[in-house]
């Protein structure tokens, strides 16, 4: 089976265009909730389509599978509890919940980009 890898790549460019919003947000120490609800949406779309891929990666390397579908299990209770809190108020946890949806997100493209797309 051919996975879209390319369409893949071109769906991080998306994420990531949505975490630069996001990065601006903390850089103002204001975060909006439609920047988190963007990235949270792009992610999980992004994430539905990349199961098929996992599904076969896991045949040759069930750890890396695994680990990659951790990395976004992660990034979308990040996003959710994220969203919680800026609609809450709570601007000490939103900006550390963001902070951590930036890193965990962004490493997790790198790391599909450079370690697991071109041995696809």
């Amino acid at each position: 089976m051919e996975f879209p890898i390319q369409s893949f790549v071109t769906e991080h460019r998306e994420i990531e265009a949505a975490l630069d919003v996001l990065a601006d947000c903390v850089t103002s120490e204001a975060i909006d909730v439609d920047a988190v609800r963007r990235v949270h949406r792009l992610c999980m779309a992004h994430y539905e389509r990349e199961e098929a891929f996992l599904v076969r990666l896991s045949e040759r390397d069930g750890a890396l599978a695994a680990k990659l579908r951790g990395q976004h299990d992660e990034t979308l209770e990040i996003a959710a509890r994220l969203e919680d809190a800026a609609i809450a108020g709570e601007t000490r946890d939103a900006m550390y919940l963001a902070r951590r949806l930036l890193a965990i997100t962004q490493h997790n493209i790198i790391e599909e980009e450079r370690d697991v797309f071109p041995c696809a």
